[in-house]
């Protein structure tokens, strides 16, 4: 049995349903102010689709991109677990730095989010999208939630190579891998 793959899975499993817990948290305060006007839970429970589409899409699409900040969280923890010299300081520092990448990428798709909806609905002033969504436009709703989920898909890729350029690899010698004779 591999301890350090267990643990490491493990640490991941569990990381994953806190992460989730507060991000979907989160994400509610999120829909909250950026649709003032509209109680989502109220609307919920006057069965308002509309609300619930666009709440389950802005949900959907911090999780996209928050998924890759976990992956590279473990990826440290998995390098400091490995390290035969790492001392309890260590294993805080790496703490630090695992929620360092987790709060990254939640601030990117908080805001990257919150502003292209403000931007978006800016440019159809035309349509009051939050007035449609309080009448359960579906529609209104849908149309919105794609645009939430296909700017999280557009965000995601760019958000792993930051996250990534920030893992703290231990540093390699050719002796290390052996090119040396």
């Amino acid at each position: 049995m591999n301890l350090i793959l267990l643990i490491t899975g493990l640490v991941q499993i569990v990381l994953s349903v806190i992460i989730g817990i507060l991000f979907i948290y989160s994400a509610s305060g999120i829909f909250q102010n950026l649709t003032r006007g509209i109680n989502d839970i109220e609307e919920l429970k006057n069965n308002n689709i509309a609300v619930a589409v666009l709440n389950g899409a802005i949900v959907l699409a911090i999780i996209i991109v928050v998924k890759n900040s976990i992956e590279t969280a473990i990826t440290i923890f998995s390098n400091t677990l490995r390290n035969p010299d790492a001392e309890v300081l260590t294993y805080v520092k790496t703490a630090v730095l695992m929620l360092g990448h987790i709060v990254l990428a939640g601030v990117i798709a908080f805001g990257a989010i919150y502003i292209a909806l403000q931007f978006f609905m800016w440019l159809t002033k035309d349509l009051d999208e939050l007035k449609e969504i309080k009448e359960n436009n579906v529609a209104v709703s849908i149309f919105l939630s794609v645009i939430i989920v296909a700017l999280a898909l557009l965000l995601e890729p760019g958000v792993r190579i930051i996250l990534d350029a920030l893992i703290p690899f231990p540093p390699v010698t050719i002796q290390d891998i052996g090119l040396l004779l």
